[in-house]
Parts: structure tokens; C-alpha cells; sequence
């Protein structure tokens, strides 16, 4: 997880008054305080519910005050003050909005460099936000995750990014536990039974990257990397590390070459974290992953490799994005997504070409959220840890395809240029995006800032409309019925297009609403998208569209992708009928290309919002009927030849199948699957298990319930008990019951509660059951999960295309959305969602059903 603004302080006066102290706009500290290195000493045992510390932060006050201001959250400040020389001046510390804490003196502070002193202490909480404890296998360890603004929460600090400041920590821990830090062990010392463990002082880094680690932690080293580096797991766990250990150094070296510059830090550990909220984390010098990332067999399956090598380089990259060179502020925080994830997907595609990374859309995983009327732009005001996670997954994807658009316009290696330059520029310091603007526009050819504030700093995207006497036009693109504020763009357009018998090509800014190219007129058919790499949706008319179609072989893979999804965002938009819709599908459902056939179950997918009780069994045959000539072909077993992309089409072929077409054999393959994989998890790929031991959870009537939770409190492993959890999607609310219960039970860590309980919840169409459960085991739930996942709950369990769901929701956050950070803005987010979905079924319905009983009978 990854998560400079202009100072918004608001003066009583312009003048400097004796207290001095700006009255801030309630969320940043003042500008005139500068702390310049932090010392943090913390006592810490991973088997006592507390901890213990103290710090001193050297400051600079520029101007005299008799306030100084810093950040905690939950921890009881014991003693505070400042010294200079043989000056001591007592602090009285009371607590403001925003988590800020006013430490003020009974004198005036004149300006002068000063050292301030603070002795805490706090309890560990078990939710994995900022310093907290997890139990794995019976052993108690200690993890911390600071991003965004939860440093605070382990010691004070001046915990905005824009305070980039070197930093040494010292902990005091028993002697038997392993315990780790930024950097490497200047010194040890045992007195006692407790060791004391002092690090080398750190590069200038911002607060949330300082980390640590204290446990009975194994090791198996990473070979090949130009500093010392280990993989850290929970005891008994190191030798499952090979796989990653086996290909960092690659994935650091690819990246040392094209930042044209070392790794800039002294050394380079990761830890499996057993309880861990986000996938990984880029702490300087010691990157913490989800367990089930880094705890793999020594060779995982082709396309089990994926992710693990994925987040690798992500995280890596942020050694130089986010890390080396930061935000100021954390309404840049897609700075640093958005380059980690594009920097990683180019990693991918010179590495491991086998995953095929150059087939991605990335655009596709953004374009839904962005849709809604509800959507912030990517760029956006920032006050609370809330606002930095709303809208969080646009930082990733829709700042790594904008990234990718203008790397396609401006060249690899003129962008490689450009980015070499803001990373000197920058380095161990802060920028905001319009230094990275102004680097850029030297290697380009086009106005960048202007183009770039259109798509970041406001939201959506266009709709790019061609008509036949060459008009083309752009409007904010919306699903049916909605209602949107209308914008412009600046939005780059590579077309080919065919006209009297020719393909041409030609290239254009589209930047007003409306403009005419008079060399598109009467033009047989257009392709606005050249290698799909826009971020936008387009539409020609109908017969352009069949035209399109009977030429479909000049199409590459991408663009027949593109081509697929963006008509089904045009029926999603009310823009064309399900006629048409459906005859694009028909046209590459028969293409041999197995990335185009995940795109056509992915789009079959996207219909599952009509599918219910009264039209399951038409669909069943509809799928059945596209979908098994594939299914015949692949089977459900791995074959030595097998590309990435034909197991993952076998999963998803499959997957749909087993859920609305349980055929007799599709029945029995599921069977022996589902058998096969609890007397040995390594003989099934997991997307295959998963699925065959839903299709077991949905119509066996053995009790699969009971089997799955044996099975999963049985198996430690992080893969097993994902694959295990994936799978409990039952339809008896007495199983649905008890799996929601065991979603609170010990055996299920706090950061994996939300997805068990959304998956148990995914089993009901009327959930009347599962709002009584809520109801009961909200207190017990909100204590056990993370702020982020508190604030989020709407979104993970309220999004529902039923309107009596719907009316479930309202009332049962009405009395709660207000009680919790972030949790109003995420209810109006799915309640919004939830009836933009159930306009468009009720607009989609019964065109919907004639369709599937004529494709049926045919």
C-alpha cells in the first residue's frame, strides 16, 4: 500500500503576536515549527499488551510561539518539554481535531533550535494499523503499517510526508526475539534477559516509512543483491521464501538501470506478515508483504507467479518512487501509486514476457469507479486518513494508464529521460506533480500539465463520438440515467480508420467539445483507439460498428479487447441497444486467442446484475451453450504448454460454468476436484479450487460447511485459507450463519474478517438474514477489523442491485455511517452505486431476458 501542497494555514493576524502560533485550517501542522531528526526509543514485547517509549525530534522554530504542535493518536503522553542548551521549557499537551497536539509553555519560545523531549506509552492494538500485535501458530509478534498517518499511533512525531527528516530508532526487547528496522544493527547490548537494539540513523524519509519488527522471526537470505538482504518470516516458515528470494535481485537490478542509479538504501529485508491489511508495503530497507506473497512452493504454478513478482517490483519501485523522492502532500499520493504500478507492469514485461503484461488493459480496472457521479478526482483535497483512502484504487490504475498513454506518445526512451531528470532533481526530498509536468514537457512535443490536469484533476473520463460527416464530439462519460456535471478534455486520439478501400491513420488532440475532421467523413469504419491505450470510450455509428466487425483481423489482441469492453460500456450507457452489444461478443467468441476469450467471460460476467431466480436456468444454457466448446478444449487440469492466459481462461471458463451451467460433468468434475484438493492442496491450481469447492458449498448436500472450516483451521498457510475462505459462498442460511460467525472467531485474522464475511454474505439474494447478523455482531466486528475496512463496510457489503436490500442498508447505517471515519462517505458511494445498478436492471431487464430465450432456442 502506497498511498505538497501549498501551506493552508489561515493567520489571526499579520502580524507576529506573543503566543505566535498560526491557528491552523485543522489539518496541518505549521510550516514555521521544522523538525530535522527524530531519535525513537521504544520498549517492546510482543507478549505484554503495552508498550513503552520515548523521543527526542531537533526542531528549528522560526518564529516565536509559545505552542508547538506534533501528532498522536491513542497514546498517553507522560512528559513533554523542550530544551536548548541549559534551557528546559515544560510542555502542557491537550488535543486538537485532526489528531494534532498542542504542546504549550507558560513562556514565549523565541525562535531558535531546540530539542523536543517525550516520554509515552500505549497498548498495542490487534487490527493491524501502526504498531500492532499478531498471533501466528501460537507465538505473539509485533508488525507495524504507517501509511498514511499511523506512525502516530507509535510514537509522536511530525507525521506529514512533507517532514522528511533522518531518523534512528533503538528498541528494547527481550533477548529472545528477532527485532528489525530501517536500517542495519549499529550496536547490541543483553543485560538481563532484554536486549537493547540500536539502528543506524536512516536517509531523510518521511514518518510513514520507518518500520519494525520484533518476534521469534526465521530468515533465508536474498542472494545476489548488492547490499545485505533477507526474507523475515514467522517462525518455521523461511525455506517457503525461495521463489521470491530467487528473483529479487533481478527485479532490482531492471530497475537500477532504468532509474540510471543504485538502490539508495543500505539494505534490503522483507518480512511475511500473517495479519496484514493491505497486499504490501514499501518501508525503507524493509518492505512488509502479505504472508500468502512471499510463502509460496519453491516453483509456484505459471500463473500463480504473477502477483508475487507483481507486488515485488511495485514495492521495489517505490524505492525510488514515493521513497527517494516523496509527496509533499497526500493529494499527491498517486505519485507515487501510479509510477510504482506502471514501473512495475514494465518490469513485468521485459522480465517475465510469460505473463504477458503487454496484454493488460489497465484502463479497465479503473473506468467503473471513475464512472460514478460520485467519483473525486485523483487529484484531490486531503484533510484525513479517510479522504487519502477514498477512491484509493484510482491512484493505481487510472494513474498508471494516463502514465502509459503519455509514455506512448512521448517515447520510452524520451519518458526514461524525463523521469531520470525528476529523480535527480528530487532526490531525498519532495515534489508535487507539477515538477514532474515541467520535466516532462522538456521530452515532449505537447502541453503535458494541460493535458494531465484534465484527467487528474478532475474525474471521469470522455465519451468521443464520431459521426459520419466527420463531426466528432465529447462528453462526460455516464452509466444510463445518471446524472453528471458535463467537462472537456484534452483527449489524444490515434485513429485508423477505412475509407473507399483504404486504411489510413491520423493523429489529433481532441480539446473542445466539438470539432470537424473532414477527412473521417463517410469513412467505412473507424478505430479511434490505436493499441488500446486511451483512456476513454468512443462510439461510431452502427454501421461503422458492423463494418469494424467483418475487418476485425487488422485488430490486435489489445484493441479486440478494447473493443469488447467499450461496447459494453456503450450498452451500460444506454448508447446502444443489447443487440449490438451481443454481436460483438459473437463475433470473438470463437477467437483462439485465449486473452480474448477471458475478455468475453469477463463481459459475460458483467451481466450478472440481470441474472436471478427467474432466469438463472436460461442463463445457465446461455452460458453453457458460448462457453463449453472452450471448456471441452482446456478441461480443468494445467498442461506443460499452457500459456498464463490459457489457465487463466480455464479458471474463468470453468468458473461460470460450475456457478449457472452445473452440468452432470461440470457436477462430477467439481466433485472430485473439490476431494482431490483437501487430500493435497498442491494438486489443484487455486483459481481451480476455489471454484470446484464453491460449485461443492452451493449444491452438495454433504456438509461443506463443516469440511471447509476444518480444513481451514487446520492449515496455517496463508494460500490455503484464501483459496478455503474464496469458497464459502453457501445458500442454506443456517451455513451462511455459521461461516459469518466464524468470521469472528480467532482462527480468521483481523485483516481477512471483511473478505470472509462478504463472501459468506454473497450467498443471499435477500439479505434480510445477514443485516440481523450485522446488526448483532457490529461491535464485535468493528473492534476486530482495521480502520480501513471499518470506514469501508458499506462498499464491501451494501452494494446491491435489489431494492429491498437496498432500503436494508439505509436503515442499518442510518444510526452508524456518522460514528466512524469515512464510513458516510463510503455509504454514499454504494448506496449511489447500488441504485445506478438497479435503474439500469430495471431499463435492462426484460430486453435482457428475450435475448437469453432467443439465443437459447436458437
Amino acid at each position: 500500500m502506497k498511498l505538497k501542497h501549498l501551506c493552508l494555514w489561515l493567520m489571526l493576524s499579520m502580524t507576529v503576536s506573543v503566543n505566535g502560533y498560526a491557528k491552523e485550517t485543522a489539518f496541518r501542522l505549521s510550516t514555521f515549527i521544522q523538525p530535522s531528526f527524530q531519535q525513537i526509543t521504544l520498549k517492546v514485547d510482543p507478549d505484554s499488551p503495552t508498550f513503552s517509549g520515548e523521543t527526542t525530534i531537533t526542531i528549528d522554530v522560526t518564529k516565536a510561539t509559545d505552542t508547538i504542535g506534533f501528532y498522536q493518536k491513542d497514546l498517553n503522553i507522560q512528559q513533554a518539554y523542550l530544551t536548548s542548551g541549559d534551557t528546559r521549557i515544560p510542555l502542557t499537551v491537550t488535543s486538537h481535531d485532526y489528531e494534532i497536539q498542542h504542546g504549550k509553555a507558560s513562556q514565549n519560545i523565541a525562535a531558535n533550535r531546540y530539542t523536543l523531549h517525550i516520554v509515552f506509552d500505549g497498548n498495542f492494538n490487534t487490527t493491524s494499523d501502526g504498531m500492532y500485535l499478531s498471533k501466528f501458530e501460537g507465538l505473539n509478534y509485533v508488525f507495524t503499517q504507517f501509511e498514511d498517518m499511523y506512525a502516530r499511533r507509535a510514537f509522536p512525531s511530525f507525521d506529514e510526508p512533507g517532514f522528511k527528516i533522518p531518523y534512528q530508532v533503538t528498541v528494547i526487547s527481550p533477548e529472545k526475539h528477532t527485532v528489525l528496522s530501517n536500517t542495519l544493527v549499529n550496536k547490541r547490548t543483553v543485560k538481563d534477559g532484554w536486549q537493547t537494539v540500536e539502528f543506524n540513523k536512516t536517509k531523510p524519509m518521511p514518518s510513514y516509512l520507518v518500520a519494525l519488527a520484533v518476534g521469534e522471526l526465521d530468515s533465508y537470505d536474498i542472494p545476489n543483491l548488492s547490499v545485505p538482504g533477507k526474507i523475515y518470516t514467522p517462525k518455521g516458515q523461511a525455506q517457503r521464501t525461495k521463489f521470491a528470494a530467487k528473483h529479487t535481485a533481478g527485479i532490482l537490478q531492471k530497475l537500477e538501470s532504468y532509474f540510471g542509479s543504485s538502490y539508495p538504501y543500505e539494505k534490503l529485508d522483507f518480512i511475511a506478515v500473517p495479519n496484514f491489511t493491505f497486499g504490501a508495503m514499501e518501508n525503507v530497507g524493509l518492505v512488509t508483504f502479505r504472508s500468502s506473497l512471499l510463502l509460496l512452493n519453491d516453483e509456484p504454478r505459471l500463473a500463480e507467479q504473477s502477483s508475487t513478482l507483481n507486488v515485488i517490483a511495485h514495492e521495489l519501485a517505490h524505492m525510488w518512487y514515493g521513497n527517494l523522492v516523496t509527496m509533499a502532500w497526500w493529494d499527491d499520493l498517486w505519485l507515487n501509486e501510479a509510477f510504482a504500478s506502471w514501473m512495475a507492469s514494465k518490469v513485468m514485461m521485459d522480465l517475465y514476457p510469460e505473463q504477458n503484461f503487454k496484454g493488460r488493459l489497465v484502463q479497465e480496472g479503473a473506468f467503473g469507479a471513475d464512472a460514478s457521479p460520485t467519483v473525486k478526482p485523483v487529484k484531490k483535497v486531503v484533510k484525513s486518513q479517510t479522504d487519502v483512502m477514498d477512491g484509493l484504487g484510482l491512484n493505481y490504475s487510472k494513474g498508471e494508464s494516463i502514465l502509459q498513454l503519455i509514455e506512448s506518445m512521448v517515447g520510452e526512451e524520451a519518458f526514461q529521460k524525463g523521469i531520470q531528470t525528476y529523480m535527480k532533481n528530487n532526490a531525498f526530498s519532495n515534489a508535487q506533480a507539477d515538477d514532474l509536468w515541467k520535466v516532462l514537457s522538456t521530452v515532449a512535443d505537447f502541453d503535458v500539465p494541460a493535458m494531465m490536469k484534465t484527467y487528474l484533476e478532475q474525474p471521469s473520463y470522455p465519451l468521443v463520438e464520431f459521426a459520419a460527416n466527420g463531426v466528432i464530439s465529447q462528453s462526460r462519460y455516464h452509466l444510463k440515467g445518471a446524472e453528471v456535471k458535463e467537462q472537456t478534455w484534452i483527449v489524444p486520439l490515434a485513429i485508423s480508420y477505412k475509407k473507399n478501400g483504404k486504411i489510413s491513420r491520423t493523429n489529433l488532440f481532441l480539446n473542445t467539445a466539438k470539432t470537424t475532421v473532414s477527412e473521417l467523413a463517410e469513412a467505412d469504419w473507424i478505430f479511434p483507439n490505436e493499441n488500446a491505450m486511451g483512456y476513454m470510450r468512443w462510439k461510431v455509428s452502427a454501421d461503422q460498428l458492423s463494418a469494424l466487425l467483418d475487418d476485425m483481423s487488422v485488430l490486435n489482441t489489445r484493441e479486440k479487447k478494447s473493443l469488447l469492453y467499450n461496447t459494453e460500456a456503450l450498452f451500460s450507457a444506454g448508447e446502444i441497444e443489447l443487440g449490438e452489444m451481443m454481436a460483438v461478443m459473437d463475433a470473438l467468441v470463437d477467437d483462439k486467442d485465449p486473452m480474448i476469450g477471458r475478455a468475453v467471460v469477463s463481459t459475460m460476467s458483467e451481466f450478472l446484475y440481470l441474472v436471478d431466480k427467474d432466469n438463472e436456468v436460461l442463463f445457465g444454457q446461455f452460458v453453457a451453450k458460448k462457453l463449453t466448446p472452450w471448456f471441452e478444449r482446456l478441461g480443468v487440469e494445467d498442461q506443460p504448454s499452457d500459456s498464463t492466459d490459457t489457465t487463466r481462461l480455464r479458471g474463468a471458463v470453468y468458473g461460470i460454468l460450475s456457478r449457472y451451467a452445473n452440468t452432470p460433468k461440470v457436477e462430477k468434475t467439481s466433485a472430485e476436484l473439490a476431494n482431490k484438493y483437501l487430500e493435497d492442496p498442491t494438486s489443484v491450481p487455486r483459481s481451480i479450487a476455489t471454484r470446484a469447492l464453491r460449485n461443492m458449498s452451493r449444491f452438495s448436500d454433504q456438509d461443506w460447511f463443516a469440511k471447509l472450516r476444518d480444513f481451514y483451521v487446520a492449515n496455517t498457510d496463508a494460500n490455503i485459507r484464501g483459496t478455503v475462505s474464496r469458497a464459502m459462498i453457501f445458500t442454506d442460511e443456517q451455513k451462511i450463519a455459521k461461516t459469518l460467525d466464524f468470521a469472528l472467531s480467532d482462527h480468521v485474522s483481523p485483516a481477512n474478517a471483511i473478505t470472509n464475511v462478504y463472501v459468506a454474505s454473497s450467498g443471499l439474494d435477500d439479505q434480510t438474514m445477514f443485516y440481523a447478523w450485522l446488526d448483532k455482531n457490529f461491535d464485535a466486528l468493528s473492534k476486530k477489523m482495521p480502520a480501513y475496512h471499518i470506514a469501508s463496510m458499506p462498499e464491501y457489503f451494501s452494494n446491491s442491485c435489489n431494492a429491498d436490500n437496498i432500503k436494508l442498508a439505509e436503515k442499518f447505517y442510518a444510526n452508524k455511517k456518522a460514528n466512524f471515519e469515512g464510513m458516510a462517505r463510503s455509504y454514499d458511494i454504494a448506496i449511489d452505486s447500488s441504485k445506478q445498478c438497479l435503474s439500469l436492471k430495471e431499463a435492462n431487464q426484460a430486453n435482457f431476458n428475450r435475448y437469453l430465450k432467443q439465443a437459447t432456442e436458437s
